[in-house]
């Protein structure tokens, strides 16, 4: 399960608006077959509908979607993809619990709950129950509300903190641990022995939607793993947040992945958008950034990729001074196919002949190296915040009662204006760029302002109207049957079923 953007205005006026705020009013043409409209609400309704009719066709005899073919011979079910779909289905206009597919998809999610209350089978049990909880949660019948009501409880159980019940939900469950620990308050998978916070943002989620109020300890306890993924050690007022040591001096105030890659390495932060350089300092470069050839099969460590740099350094005198190796996307914090170099090295053709010798056997015939003048080389490399952990931080803290006040808040608030962009998933491209979609609205609706400051690199600031930002992306990759089309792979999002729902349920927040 892990690989588990209103129309604008037209003619003549369009040679006044700027580049971006083009690009997106002409996607908003796209091949969904959806009329174009000034009211980026009234076109989300539109697309949203074609979307649910979409879903409705691809319901199995089951009443699930996407159920894998070798259930009936022992593989797991994954409850979490009918969930989706259910809870885009039950928040359509004038939807009804006597529908025959939302009866039949409750029915089936419901055969998935365990005497322990959490809804699963074998395997992903905090994500599974959290997904369907927040589903049934929405529907009005006493069989749903008691099923999402135990779920909850489930929830609570299984969530790393004092009440832990040791045992729930498997063997990789959670542990009693106090708030001293980098797992506390947090929801994982329950396969890697720690917590996350895409986990936990679905967790909130479901208690939220059961009725579970902000006060409630698991709330509380959440905060305080929430901090621990927020890439900022103290706001500006002096309010301390992230106590760990990947966050200490950081000014980010986006969200990294987890406070570890898995139970053994607790408290060494995990980031799947790699390393960014922050504090810098020191005297004027150069920076070189290249990509692995895609031959290479396995990425490069960061010990590997020292010993080169080590022995160019022999001949080259300027990079035997000095050098930072930054690593791009990575899932272990000790690896990359993306690797970038910063060194005192002034010539920029002369850098890219250095970096071009050191790693010659793994870049290909014709190496893309990219090197360009920095001012300052040195610095500290740091865990990246990025996109869709960013944005399911931001809607947690919301949820668990935080007001747009607080500086907490105001900090993601601030990553989202200096990273704000519809084309992908700032820090990793188009990985999970539906899921970034699925977080992007119900966050930023959830902070109820209609437009956003945005700060471009350069630091120009424009005001962006993300509703209707999001339809026109959106419009590009809705086809005319309602559906949307895959542009990446990775954490399932070849799975059209999926990134439908994901895609439906952005489309219903962008539309309140």
């Amino acid at each position: 399960m892990k690989r588990l953007i209103a129309s604008l205005l037209v003619g003549v006026v369009m040679a006044c608006v700027p580049p971006f705020a083009r690009a997106q009013g002409e996607a908003s043409a796209g091949a969904s077959g959806v009329a174009r409209s000034s009211d980026p609400r009234e076109q989300a309704r539109a697309m949203a509908v074609k979307a649910a009719a979409w879903l409705r066709t691809q319901q199995d005899a089951s009443g699930g979607w996407s159920v894998p073919s070798d259930a009936t011979k022992g593989g797991p079910v994954y409850p979490a993809i009918s969930g989706l779909a259910l809870a885009g289905l039950v928040s359509e206009p004038r939807a009804s619990a006597k529908d025959d597919a939302i009866a039949r998809a409750v029915g089936f999610i419901i055969r998935y709950q365990q005497p322990d209350g959490g809804i699963y089978d074998r395997i992903l049990p905090s994500y599974n129950t959290a997904i369907c909880a927040a589903a049934l949660a929405k529907i009005d019948t006493p069989r749903a509300r008691d099923a999402a009501g135990r779920a909850a409880e489930f929830l609570k159980q299984i969530q790393f903190g004092e009440a832990a019940l040791a045992g729930a939900g498997g063997p990789e469950a959670a542990t009693p641990v106090g708030p001293e620990h980098p797992f506390y308050g947090g929801w994982g998978y329950g396969n890697r022995g720690r917590p996350d916070v895409s986990n936990t943002h679905f967790a909130l989620e479901a208690l939220r939607e059961a009725g579970v109020p902000e006060a409630d300890p698991a709330f509380q306890r959440a905060i305080v793993f929430l901090q621990r993924m927020q890439m900022i050690e103290s706001t500006p007022d002096g309010t301390k947040v992230n106590d760990q040591p990947y966050a200490k001096g950081s000014t980010q105030g986006g969200f990294i992945y987890a406070t570890a890659v898995n139970k053994d390495s607790v408290g060494q932060g995990q980031s799947f958008a790699g390393e960014i350089v922050e504090s810098q300092s020191g005297p004027p470069g150069c920076e070189a950034t290249f990509t692995l050839d895609a031959s290479v099969k396995s990425p490069m460590t960061r010990q590997d990729a020292g010993t080169r740099l080590d022995a160019a350094a022999r001949s080259e005198p300027a990079l035997a001074e000095g050098y930072m190796l930054v690593l791009g996307p990575s899932g272990d914090g000790k690896s990359s196919r993306d690797l970038t170099v910063r060194a005192p090295v002034t010539d920029t053709e002369k850098f890219r002949a250095v970096i071009a010798g050191a790693f010659a056997d793994v870049l290909g015939d014709k190496p893309a190296i990219s090197v360009r003048r920095i001012d300052a080389w040195q610095g500290v490399s740091r865990l990246r915040a990025y996109g869709t952990v960013s944005y399911a931080g931001f809607k947690s803290y919301l949820y668990a009662g935080l007001s747009k006040s607080d500086p907490r808040v105001l900090a993601v608030k601030d990553w989202v204006s200096r990273n704000y962009t519809l084309d992908e998933n700032p820090g990793v491209g188009t990985d999970g760029l539906y899921y970034y979609y699925n977080v992007f609205a119900p966050a930023l609706q959830a902070y109820g302002q209609e437009t956003l400051l945005v700060v471009a690199p350069d630091g120009a600031e424009s005001r962006r109207n993300w509703r209707a930002d999001l339809v026109a992306k959106l419009a590009t990759l809705q086809d005319a049957d309602g559906s949307f089309r895959s542009v990446d792979d990775r954490w399932l999002e070849d799975n059209k079923v999926l990134i439908t729902a994901y895609a439906l349920r952005a489309l219903q927040h962008a539309a309140r």
